[in-house]
């Protein structure tokens, strides 16, 4: 069966890009053993210092599981440390150990190099045109999902 690409709906394109950059990402990380999960939670820790694991899976729209089962194995793979709160001996806070430091760079690295992978042969102006556009599709989602108007 085939479809016009004028046919395709929004949605169905940006399921269609969104495949091919996770596959495009995760064969970049996979040369440095991480995974695109991993990579976002180091990036993330690198911004925050330190973070309680419900509010990475939150930033991270990750479930529970998932979360757990990914910070499980970077914990035992030396890329973060998991120590009580001070204030709050139940909540397990989250932050870089030196492994994970030391791969920050790389993950910058993939960032930058799929920002020229996806935005190449396009102008500055087109460029920040394209990032304003998925900024407003981000946000509409996030209205939806509060149940605002959109």
């Amino acid at each position: 069966m085939s479809c016009e690409t004028n046919d395709i709906p929004v949605m169905g394109i940006m399921g269609i890009v969104l495949h091919k950059m996770l596959n495009t990402a995760k064969g970049m990380y996979q040369e440095f053993d991480l995974n695109r999960s991993q990579a976002a939670i180091l990036f993330t820790l690198h911004r925050r210092k330190s973070i309680s694991q419900k509010e990475l899976a939150g930033e991270l729209n990750m479930t529970a599981p998932s979360i757990t089962s990914a910070i499980q194995k970077m914990e035992r793979e030396k890329y973060i440390t998991r120590e009580p709160d001070k204030s709050d001996q139940r909540v397990m806070r989250l932050a870089l150990a030196e492994r994970g430091k030391a791969c920050i760079q790389l993950v910058k690295d993939v960032g930058e190099r799929m920002d020229e992978i996806i935005l190449g042969g396009m102008s500055l102006e087109e460029q920040l045109l394209f990032r304003r556009l998925m900024l407003q599709v981000k946000d509409n989602l996030e209205k939806y999902e509060r149940k605002e108007e959109v």
